[in-house]
């Protein structure tokens, strides 16, 4: 209590986000369940114990200030404890478990929920910085628990609300580890959209989330600047910045844009994100903000990079003349494994029976993991009869009309995609192999993910954080180790 009372927390917010203590011995949790009939095992499975290498069973949050999760049902779901002593690490979270994944829960979703729908909703990082925005009367605030968004959780939040402000300390600009996860939370805002059926109007589309950032004041985090000035909190946060505007001044301080390689990095960085977003009219303004940036004309930076649409990118291959020089960005409009791979996979559907490992989460491009996803819950009993070419045709126009136009675009320039001809079991070969390349590099990507995190982010997720990159390192290991056991004279069996 004296802790909370330094903090600024008022008995109601006590109450009202349930928040209590697990005593130092370590053993009072233990004792109470053991009372009511649980074994250590089953504390240690709902992450409430924890076993030491000595085989010694204790309180896994003893000495700290406990903070109940629920998720957006309002259902429990685990806790994060924080220490009294400023012990390492300040936070600890419950283990991942069956109810208990951060990637799925915002925290205090389940009391801003109905604010949200009013007024949008703010994510902070830290639970203090939550609740203390709601002792203040922000009741559309929750806490991110210093992860970057995920599918589960956007679409949770465009089930509520179009208007979302991401609230980010002064200094988070200059952390790579910040910016990321920006990337990563706006790459899965434009991939996340509303499920549709068929082609769609423009009535019926459906509106895209606005996404803002509020830069704090430098030195203050949410939770000391409401305490401060709730009046300049409400203001920072009415007032954020359109989030593809704060990505290209970011990105534009880490290169030179007076020369022209700087301006090829620039849009290097850029350019994908802008390709990501599936509404035209706001990629297009996305586009005249990086041409503005550049100082260059649009009509230039149109030449360099092409249509952002995979339907007019293919058709401008095709008009395009023989002499033309290949673009310097050319490679940002496809990636060649991802390409093939799905060439592959659409003119030879018999590999869709070995097409297991197949994820859309290991496509970089949008498009790519929208047809994937629709590959896998497509009708395979009909796909796979599909031996000759009419009925592989009239499969693959079936699927057309379940896409959006860009995808579908995408979708007929890999069935244009020339491929050599190959015999079944070298085809079978180099389809496994390059499923294998696209699987080593997103567990690479997500290595280099993780180890930002724990090298950069808060305390608190240093524990879990190093646990995370030795399962991607043991992936890593699997997965080359499965590339080496394959027997090029039984390629295509399972390894």
């Amino acid at each position: 209590r004296d802790y909370l009372d330094r903090r600024g927390v008022s008995r109601e917010s006590i109450e009202k986000f349930e928040m209590g203590l697990n005593p130092a011995s370590g053993g009072g949790l233990r004792g109470h369940l053991a009372a009511r009939g649980f074994t250590d095992q089953q504390g240690v499975e709902a992450g409430v114990l924890r076993t030491g290498d000595s085989g010694w069973t204790g309180d896994l949050f003893r000495g700290r200030l406990i903070i109940p999760v629920r998720d957006s049902a309002g259902a429990l779901a685990g806790f994060g404890g924080r220490s009294l002593d400023d012990s390492q690490p300040k936070y600890l979270n419950s283990p991942r478990s069956p109810i208990f994944d951060k990637s799925r829960i915002l925290y205090g979703m389940h009391l801003a929920k109905d604010a949200a729908r009013e007024k949008g909703l703010v994510i902070v990082e830290g639970y203090l910085d939550a609740i203390m925005a709601h002792q203040h009367g922000f009741d559309n605030v929750v806490a991110s628990m210093g992860t970057a968004l995920t599918q589960e959780q956007v679409a949770q939040v465009k089930r509520l609300t179009n208007r979302v402000v991401m609230a980010l300390d002064a200094d988070a600009a200059g952390q790579q580890a910040i910016l990321r996860s920006l990337e990563s939370s706006w790459r899965v805002f434009q991939s996340t959209v509303a499920g549709r059926s068929g082609s769609t109007t423009l009535f019926q589309r459906p509106s895209m989330t606005e996404i803002a950032i509020a830069t704090l004041p430098e030195g203050e985090d949410p939770d000391t600047l409401i305490r401060r000035s709730p009046e300049e909190w409400e203001g920072l946060t009415r007032a954020g910045r359109p989030l593809m505007e704060y990505l290209l001044d970011t990105l534009a301080t880490q290169v030179d844009t007076t020369t022209a390689q700087g301006k090829t990095r620039l849009v290097e960085l850029v350019f994908p994100l802008i390709a990501a977003v599936p509404d035209p009219v706001q990629q297009d303004q996305y586009f005249q903000l990086l041409a503005s940036r550049l100082d260059v004309t649009q009509e230039t930076l149109r030449a360099s990079v092409g249509s952002l649409t995979p339907a007019r990118r293919a058709s401008a291959r095709t008009s395009r003349p023989a002499t033309a020089t290949a673009s310097p960005f050319a490679k940002l409009d496809h990636d060649p494994v991802e390409d093939y791979c799905l060439a592959l996979l659409l003119k030879h559907p018999e590999l869709a029976d070995i097409a297991e490992n197949l994820r859309e989460e290991l496509f970089r491009r949008h498009e790519n993991r929208q047809i994937v996803a629709k590959l896998t819950n497509f009708q395979q009993d009909e796909w796979g009869d599909a031996d000759r070419q009419t009925e592989l045709n009239a499969e693959l126009e079936r699927l057309r009309l379940t896409l959006e136009e860009e995808v579908a675009g995408q979708l007929e320039f890999l069935i244009q995609k020339p491929l050599p001809a190959l015999d079944g079991p070298t085809r079978t070969r180099a389809f496994n192999e390059s499923v294998s390349r696209l699987e080593e590099r997103h567990l690479k990507e997500m290595k280099v993910e993780e180890g930002l995190r724990f090298s950069e982010a808060p305390p608190e997720l240093l524990e879990e954080s190093h646990q995370n990159v030795l399962d991607i390192n043991q992936r890593i290991k699997e997965n080359q180790s499965a590339k080496r056991a394959v027997d090029p004279r039984v390629a295509g069996t399972r390894s």
